[in-house]
């Protein structure tokens, strides 16, 4: 047996495992990352590896700064949310844009996109301000399809808008390349979509003006020291210095996107009425433990991919493969292949190979893209795990399986733009510079 069949034939082992452990552990509720790690124990056994402990532990710590990244992030969102401030924000919202509800709808799009925005993760997006977001666009008339395909797509949006986009960042960590220059290439990849899928799914629905004080009623008034300055500081202190350390690098000492969420988050524990720093810690902690997980067991099995030999098979065929079968891999199983390993799983074992074939034009452009395509995977089956999270904070009683038709034209407009994109990198350098 040649050594690329053998490779071939751990990974085939390492995909049965997965199976085969979602299959056992599904009804038991077992943490998708448990999964991830039996198959890449299963991969070593399958390669006459053991259960290599050193390489397991030492793979978990792959992705150590950016978990460090989604706590701290999260931690700030959840201080925020829940002292009051986030429903504040919503209210000033609701009473500014009601004479003119097709640009509330795309304030309440970004609104979504925001927290997904810091923490790099949709699923915290949509769990972080989903609920009352949904609440509001149930009142402006949107039927509740519709508002669950709408926080979800607000989740993945989220997911790719900068500053921290986690999949751009698996990748480049891959090829060894920082991760810079990527604001301006994700903030025009999120946000006029963000517009576009906001009137998409509400536009129909919604008459033109409505009266704000029925729906107030319905979201609690928020409460904080200062008022509305005390709900507003954290959130400009976190974006002011995201946006000046961008503008003016070398002016301010690096500060690292951990240390500048827990800046942030000093503020915001400050104007709360209800400090309680360890009940917020573990409220975020709560939340973003599954994602984390997943980056972790992620970690592990990257590693065992490569001590077995798999990961080079993947690399090997990418770079080989003629570069239409590389876009076609890119459109349809960067996105199959997170079904399984989750967004970060697929990047971390897929994006990177299919970034190596494409190096030569662009790279943060065409990593960029390829973080576009595979926040595509939170909606794929059987994890799902942004659109279940939509479901759950909607009450969306119904099938994920009847919320896909809504999903089609985004899912299309996304690969096709990541693609384009790709191909034509050389083209925008420009926004990378």
């Amino acid at each position: 047996m040649s050594q690329s069949a053998y490779a071939f034939l751990i990974f085939i082992v390492m995909i049965t495992g997965f199976f085969v452990a979602y299959w056992w552990g599904n009804k038991k509720k077992v943490p998708i990352g448990l999964y991830i790690l039996f198959a890449a124990i299963v991969g070593a056994l399958a390669g006459g590896e053991g259960i290599p402990i050193h390489h397991i532990v030492e793979g978990s710590f792959t992705f150590f700064d950016i978990v460090a990244i989604i706590i701290t992030a999260s931690i700030f969102i959840v201080v925020q949310r829940e002292s009051g401030a986030m429903n504040i924000i919503v209210r000033d919202l609701i009473s500014i844009f009601s004479r003119s509800t097709l640009l509330l709808l795309v304030i309440l799009m970004f609104f979504i996109m925001l927290p997904g925005a810091f923490t790099g993760s949709g699923t915290a997006a949509v769990m972080a301000v989903g609920g009352t977001i949904g609440t509001v666009l149930t009142y402006l008339g949107l039927p509740k399809r519709n508002v669950t395909a709408f926080v979800a797509i607000g989740g993945i949006l989220g997911l790719t808008a900068p500053p921290i986009n986690i999949p751009a960042m698996i990748v480049a960590n891959g090829i060894n390349m920082p991760y810079m220059g990527f604001f301006l290439p994700l903030l025009l990849l999120s946000v006029p979509l963000g517009i576009i899928f906001a009137l998409f799914y509400g536009a129909k629905y919604v008459e033109r003006s409505i009266d704000p004080k029925p729906l107030l009623e319905k979201i609690p008034a928020g409460s904080v020291k200062l008022g509305r300055l005390g709900a507003y500081l954290p959130l400009i202190l976190v974006i002011g210095l995201f946006i000046f350390q961008n503008v003016f690098p070398g002016v301010l000492p690096v500060l690292g996107n951990p240390l500048i969420f827990v800046i942030g988050t000093i503020p915001a524990l400050l104007v709360s009425n209800k400090i309680n720093i360890i009940e917020n810690t573990k409220i975020s902690l709560k939340e973003v433990l599954p994602v984390c997980c997943i980056l972790i067991a992620v970690g592990s099995l990257v590693q065992i991919m490569t001590l077995t030999g798999v990961r080079g098979l993947f690399v090997i065929t990418a770079l080989t493969a003629p570069r239409a079968l590389v876009y076609i891999a890119l459109m349809i199983g960067l996105p199959l292949s997170g079904s399984v390993l989750g967004t970060y799983g697929s990047a971390a074992a897929f994006g990177v190979p299919l970034m190596l074939a494409l190096l030569g034009t662009n790279p943060i452009i065409e990593t960029a893209g390829i973080a576009f395509i595979c926040s595509l995977a939170t909606l794929c089956p059987p994890s799902a795990i942004v659109g279940n999270a939509a479901m759950i904070v909607t009450k969306y009683d119904d099938t994920l399986g009847n919320l896909y038709k809504l999903f089609i034209v985004p899912a299309i407009t996304v690969s096709v733009i990541g693609i384009l994109i790709i191909i034509y990198s050389s083209q925008l350098k420009w926004l990378a510079s």
